[in-house]
């Protein structure tokens, strides 16, 4: 319970006095930001992808057209940064400095045509979600299928958001339903039903989540302590988007401008 409370507590601190010390993060609408472990920021807008270091002094841009617009960017593994391009159906995975690694790995050709979802499972393995057959797969750096768990829940499902702590734990986010949480293996877990979740970010034992414009702090059961929902009290003009890097917290604002507060 104490480390619960300690994670809450440090996000309130640092931020809850931070309100008027917000500045602008980069003035280049965009549509997606989270971080590596390292704290580099990375940005999505349009086919490209940006990465800025925690100083802000060193930026790398990786970009390809010819596969269209990007849809979603893993940086939870710094050295397999995996770039998902849903329309084209295609996964590129990215080093550390934004160069390709091998090549990039078309899902279609393995007979993947409804994957909607994509993400790092570890550094050897991806995480997939299937729309149409609603299904969670994993596979190996080649796309050869080592599991599938198909998800059963009544009427429509339709996650917007995919998030893996690697070796542990998927969710998945749907505005019906809400937060939905698997094991590595896609068991199902839990169900956290809140509706109209906007965005989520998932820690070990902990999902924040965007609501009402309101950031939440949902710790999950353990064997010393309960299920809590905690209000993170911090004052923000309208969101699209968050991500929590230790005592930083970045956003998408309303008009898609990127910001971080400290």
């Amino acid at each position: 319970m104490k480390k619960i409370i300690l994670l809450f507590i440090t996000i309130t601190v640092a931020l809850g006095c931070a309100n008027a010390q917000e500045r602008l993060f980069s003035d280049t609408p965009c549509e997606y930001i989270t971080t590596d472990i390292q704290g580099n920021v990375f940005l999505i807008h349009g086919f490209n992808l940006d990465m800025i270091s925690t100083d802000g002094t060193r930026q790398l841009n990786y970009s390809d057209a010819a596969f269209g617009s990007i849809s979603h960017v893993d940086a939870g593994i710094a050295s397999k940064i995996l770039v998902f391009y849903r329309e084209n159906g295609t996964i590129v995975l990215l080093n550390s400095e934004l160069s390709p690694i091998g090549s990039s790995l078309n899902l279609l050709d393995k007979s993947l045509t409804t994957v909607s979802l994509a993400a790092m499972g570890n550094p050897n393995k991806i995480v997939l979600y299937d729309e149409a057959n609603q299904n969670l797969t994993l596979t190996d750096l080649n796309l050869n299928i080592l599991s599938q768990s198909r998800i059963t829940f009544p009427g429509e499902f339709h996650p917007t958001d995919m998030q893996v702590i690697p070796e542990h734990r998927i969710a998945l986010l749907d505005t019906l339903h809400g937060i939905c949480l698997f094991d590595f293996f896609g068991t199902f877990e839990k169900e956290i039903p809140i509706p109209d979740v906007k965005a989520m970010q998932l820690m070990k034992d902990q999902v924040i989540y965007l609501r009402a414009n309101k950031l939440y702090q949902y710790s999950l059961p353990t064997a010393s302590s309960p299920m809590s929902i905690e209000t993170i009290d911090i004052q923000l003009p309208e969101i699209k988007q968050f991500h929590f890097f230790q005592n930083t917290l970045y956003y998408i604002d309303a008009d898609n401008i990127a910001h971080r507060m400290r």
